[in-house]
């Protein structure tokens, strides 16, 4: 039998599919391989490429991902809608997602230019971190529905806050610096390359002052994520809270770093760019999640509890 908060990981999952689709189809350049939206148009008037399938793929995923967050709601409405905090998480993922689908469908329609994209990135983000606050909230209240213990958060999680919020912060700024400087065509410019730029009729790409001067920005803030990165796994380590979470991100940010030296080195190659991007979204679900859990706490499971006796549970 499906369980709530299995079913919400699993649409998180889902987010995550959908962004690396996202990620080959810009890669590929096949934006706008389908001449409408939502649908192809007419069948036999196109033909079926490889960029073609990956963007039906991509729209049949949405589909799913837009069937799976209605039962999701429409679950909370009949069984915890006593539950606020996740009734409002599932309502702004709700949201969110809507303006995913009509944004995208209005960058198709009316073929806007490529750095229009950097929205719809930086929303794929925030519904990605709403739906992983969503499945932590379900997930600790089936613990605590099976007698596992509270959900609510203790003095030492609640000290991870500043510095937990401070890396989310900079998470985003560093994907929004990556959009800005993939989206503009930059990237491809820096190698004598606009396919990605045609792709969205505009016909002049940016200079190769401005493309370097994008590409520093974009990684000032990716050591600044790092500096976030180490300031909360200090405060990680000094409070004994989300240790191994802290080792995770600040993992996932060396791995990032190579790899987006190897998308420089490899000329954008398609594989690299696309592991570059599908790894900025696990990095930030992951901060997500930890931020998720400095508000209710780390797993009941593998909390300790000291009862009136005075022996450890």
């Amino acid at each position: 039998m499906v369980k709530f908060h299995r079913l919400a990981w699993f649409t998180t999952i889902v987010i995550g599919v959908q962004m690396v689709l996202a990620g080959i189809i810009v890669g590929k350049d096949a934006g706008f391989v389908c001449p409408s939206w939502p649908f192809c148009g007419r069948s036999g008037s196109f033909q079926m490429t490889g960029s073609l399938i990956f963007e039906l793929t991509h729209r049949f995923v949405a589909l799913l991902l837009g069937v799976l967050v209605i039962w999701l709601f429409a679950w909370l409405l009949i069984s915890y809608r006593h539950h606020r905090a996740m009734v409002w998480t599932c309502s702004l993922g709700l949201l969110s997602l809507l303006i995913q689908i009509i944004y995208a469908g209005m960058i198709v329609l009316f073929v806007f230019p490529g750095i229009a994209t950097t929205v719809d990135v930086l929303n794929s983000m925030i519904m990605l971190s709403l739906f992983v606050h969503l499945a932590n909230l379900a997930q600790r209240e089936y613990q605590v529905n099976r007698g596992n213990g509270p959900v609510e958060s203790d003095i030492e999680s609640r000290a991870l806050h500043p510095s937990a919020w401070t890396l989310y912060a900079a998470g985003m700024l560093t994907v929004a610096a990556g959009a800005v400087f993939r989206h503009t065509g930059a990237s491809q410019a820096l190698f004598g390359q606009d396919s990605y730029i045609l792709s969205h009729g505009q016909t002049v790409p940016p200079s190769q002052v401005v493309s370097h001067a994008l590409l520093n920005i974009h990684m000032a803030t990716a050591v600044l994520l790092m500096i976030a990165g180490v300031w909360f796994a200090r405060v990680a380590f000094q409070t004994k809270r989300l240790t191994k979470t802290a080792i995770v991100v600040l993992s996932l940010i060396v791995v990032q770093a190579i790899l987006g030296v190897a998308s420089l080195a490899t000329k954008l190659a398609l594989v690299v760019v696309t592991f570059h991007w599908g790894v900025a979204g696990l990095i930030l679900g992951v901060i997500a999640l930890a931020l998720s859990r400095t508000y209710v706490g780390v797993p009941p499971t593998k909390r300790r509890f000291r009862p009136v006796n005075g022996n450890v549970a």
